[in-house]
């Protein structure tokens, strides 16, 4: 299992709580919630005041390549055991500052947003590992960027504040060359980039297969965040969040009114989200099979205020007041109250206490009809002796 640096945490509350009546009605509807593990996991709290934000993006990815049948994969990456992994920023690393630079033009010309980046933290991480039958590639990038810009109306009073979030859909289509001390220059765009750097042997296999078109794909695409609007992402008021990093000594940390949205949660709208295989048949100097697992996306954002989520002239945004109007909406994005998520939950909670009180009292109801009356049984004892009385008895005889 990846493990995934979390910086600037808070205390979820509100999408813990969501993602509880979820869980509930998903057990209700489907009997299980599949869990998740995205292509793209994005992570962001917006302020309302505008403040920079630091959102985190993860991509991941997964690909196993079977050599069951013996060649020179199997030659190459059987007993391959090795991490391949960097972390830098764009105010050390020149090639991160042009990275970061590539993102904005991106936000400009295809996001049409002025939200802008003024600093880029990149982690990569590659795991490869190999054993008898096939090896198995595990990829993780992680982009921290500070967003600047990203306030379409400052509010006031009754007027909301529009954010814009249609910058978090950004992908790049291009290669993305980050220079390392470690290995030199890395594509960290494709899956194949880093096989070509660090495993020139095995790359000049796959140069020219079937799988070297799937292993090409880019990796750093956030697209899915925002081909599924916003308005239908599951969300919900929380009148007391807490911002875990205002916390001090004796201090819980401050408390704020948020509203959450989620994105890639199995349940009862989106369905069971499964991941989906990409498998390719491919023959060399033997028969292989490449395996890439895309898993689905998800996002999670936290928007201070009482807000809604809406799409504006094709591009999501997110319009928030500091407290809750009198016509402003207390619905998730599927038109469920957020009394009624909770009522709903609450109602499971009640089916399972009854379920519990039916079976304790038919527990013991077959208790008292199973009663014995009957006479308690007699049992005969054989006399035990010590091992050696028998050379007692064998001298009296």
């Amino acid at each position: 299992m990846l493990k995934f640096i979390t910086i600037g945490q808070r205390i979820h509350t509100v999408t813990k709580r969501f993602l509880l009546a979820s869980a509930i009605l998903g057990l209700l509807v489907f009997g299980t919630v599949a869990p998740i593990w995205a292509t793209v996991d994005f992570n962001a709290y917006l302020p309302i005041e505008g403040n920079p934000i630091t959102p985190e993006f993860k991509f991941t990815k997964n690909v196993a390549i079977d050599y069951s049948s013996g060649g020179k994969l199997k030659d190459a990456l059987m007993g391959k055991n090795m991490t391949i992994s960097f972390s830098d920023t764009s105010a050390n690393n020149t090639s991160i500052k042009s990275f970061m630079e590539a993102i904005n033009t991106e936000f400009a010309t295809d996001r049409k947003t002025t939200a802008t980046i003024s600093n880029l933290k990149v982690e990569y991480q590659v795991q490869i590992n190999g054993d008898a039958n096939h090896a198995t590639f595990d990829y993780l990038i992680k982009l921290i960027p500070t967003v600047n810009g990203y306030t379409l109306n400052k509010g006031g009073g009754s007027v909301p504040t529009v954010l814009d979030i249609s910058w978090m859909g950004f992908a790049m289509k291009n290669p993305v060359i980050i220079s390392t001390q470690q290995y030199g220059d890395l594509e960290i765009n494709s899956l194949i980039g880093v096989i070509q750097k660090q495993l020139p042997d095995v790359y000049n296999i796959l140069k020219g297969t079937p799988a070297e078109s799937p292993m090409s794909v880019n990796l750093i695409d956030a697209s899915a965040l925002v081909n599924y609007p916003i308005d239908k992402w599951n969300s919900i008021f929380d009148p007391a969040y807490t911002l875990s990093e205002t916390a001090g000594y004796g201090y819980s940390g401050q408390k704020v009114a948020v509203t959450g949205f989620a994105y890639g949660q199995s349940d009862l709208y989106q369905g069971q989200l499964k991941a989906q295989n990409v498998d390719v048949d491919f023959t060399t100097d033997s028969k292989y099979h490449l395996t890439i697992i895309e898993r689905a996306s998800s996002g999670t954002i936290d928007a201070a205020g009482h807000a809604n989520g809406y799409m504006v002239q094709g591009t999501p945004a997110i319009s928030t007041l500091t407290g809750v109007s009198g016509t402003a909406s207390v619905q998730t994005a599927q038109g469920l109250s957020t009394n009624t998520i909770y009522a709903m939950a609450g109602f499971a909670v009640v089916i399972a206490v009854g379920v519990f009180w039916f079976s304790n009292q038919k527990m013991k109801a077959a208790m008292k009809r199973g009663v014995d009356t009957s006479p308690p049984p007699t049992f005969q004892y054989e006399e035990r002796k010590h091992w050696a009385d028998r050379f007692d008895e064998e001298k009296k005889e």
